[in-house]
């Protein structure tokens, strides 16, 4: 099956097809579509893949928070995280806390996003904009050592980094094999996708994939490389990383190529894979879509451009997922290959944060008690007004920086709703895994 028309995805996965006979028997069941099927072999590796998401990383860990307890309670530990920009934010949280029982676990990584605000991530614009237009002048009038890499200053994301995650018990989850986690950035230096591999061991990692491409980094992560991997284009600085000394550099936003990573999840053994994002697997179809909507506005064009770097790529990689499974378990002679389970925890539809976000946005007007509370909600209106736009995606791209506690909690609730539905109806023992490409809902079983 791999022939030079498929992806590189398609090709992992028929390579990775050929394994996981051997695999312990569990109670749990395999949920596809409408059809349920019992399996003397289902996933035993299962990795929690976290898309990238900015300041919609509160609905990803609303979601965990839901989905980490349903599968431990039904026998399955996740031993694998893998994350992207908030996703590896999230990822790192979940993997320092995997030594606590679920709902300790749960409990305390919504603390963490609880507990963020703007301030916590970049400083106020109206104090870092002179240096803004400083470096850009300097770097338009080339002088030496002067070039303008942000909009914004993330120094406080920088000291957030370091408390929000216990990154010494995260090293000892590591070290007793209690939990593995890998971050996705971007190089900036050739544009490749770097995967910073954290795990007990020889510190032995996937080959490199040149089709993607991806590069993987043996390493001991630490807030450098969550910050690198979150590092929002543009808007937020390049992070240099100098550990381990084979990836030394500068590196942007792992969400640049790679916003879900499920290629490497897959190479680092997963047999099968729980995605949390914060865009639709599935989306309507034309003839559902609206023929009223208004034409798309220029802010409306950039979330799209947007959505196809970002999104669609991951879209294409669980629709292809679900096509080999599907061929796998069509096919009477499977000469020992196995299918790869996942489940899907999203939004109903591409614009529902953004509609969740311009609806707290709008209902704040005002807010804030102290006079530098005040000045910084009227400055975030105003940050609101110049990127939020007007059209059929409005708030979008806002959505991305709205740090906003109203917005997360709001965010984190979606999130654990989302994640409770899938599992709504199923007995104790049963995880709503799918092999196919069919969204309809499950019959009550």
């Amino acid at each position: 099956m791999c022939r030079r028309t498929h992806t590189a995805l398609q090709c992992g996965l028929n390579r990775l097809c050929n394994r996981h006979s051997d695999l312990p028997t569990r109670s749990a069941v395999w949920v596809n579509g409408d059809v349920s099927s019992q399996t003397s072999n289902p996933p035993d590796r299962v990795a929690i893949v976290v898309a990238g998401a900015g300041a919609r990383g509160g609905y990803e860990a609303g979601a965990l928070s839901v989905v980490v307890p349903h599968l431990r309670e039904r026998g399955v530990h996740a031993p694998l995280y893998v994350g992207t920009s908030a996703g590896a934010i999230n990822a790192a949280i979940f993997a320092a806390l995997a030594h606590l029982p679920p709902a300790e676990q749960a409990e305390q990584a919504l603390d963490v996003w609880r507990g963020i605000s703007i301030d916590n991530v970049f400083r106020s614009p109206a104090f870092s904009s002179p240096g803004v237009v400083l470096r850009s002048a300097g770097q338009l009038v080339g002088f030496p050592g002067v070039a303008l890499t942000s909009l914004l200053d993330t120094e406080p994301l920088r000291r957030k980094a370091n408390t929000a995650v216990d990154w010494e018990q995260l090293r000892r989850n590591i070290i007793n094999n209690v939990t593995e986690l890998a971050v996705v950035a971007t190089s900036g230096a050739d544009n490749r996708t770097v995967v910073f591999v954290d795990r007990n061991g020889d510190g032995t990692v996937p080959p490199p994939d040149p089709s993607r491409p991806i590069t993987y980094v043996s390493a001991e992560i630490g807030p450098d490389h969550v910050l690198a991997s979150s590092a929002i284009p543009i808007a937020f600085p390049p992070v240099h990383l100098t550990s381990p000394e084979v990836a030394a550099g500068y590196y942007l936003d792992g969400g640049v190529r790679l916003n879900a990573p499920l290629k490497p999840a897959i190479a680092l053994g997963a047999d099968a894979i729980a995605v949390v994002a914060t865009h639709p697997v599935n989306e309507r179809s034309a003839a559902e879509m609206r023929s009223d909507e208004p034409p798309p506005d220029v802010y409306d064009v950039m979330v799209r451009l947007m959505d196809a770097s970002l999104v669609d790529r991951m879209v294409e990689d669980l629709h292809t997922l679900a096509k080999i499974n599907s061929l796998v378990d069509n096919n009477a002679d499977r000469r020992g290959r196995s299918l790869l389970p996942y489940l899907a925890v999203c939004p109903s539809e591409r614009r529902t944060l953004a509609q969740l976000a311009s609806e707290v946005f709008d209902g704040q007007r005002g807010a804030g008690k102290s006079v530098g509370s005040r000045l910084r909600s009227v400055e975030l209106h105003a940050w609101g007004r110049i990127v939020g736009g007007d059209g059929p995606r409005r708030g979008d791209l806002f959505s991305y920086l709205y740090f906003d506690p109203e917005f997360i909690e709001a965010s984190i609730e979606l999130g654990r709703r989302d994640a409770q539905a899938l599992f709504d109806g199923l007995p104790a023992d049963e995880i709503p895994w799918r092999i196919g490409n069919d969204a309809s809902p499950r019959a009550p079983r």
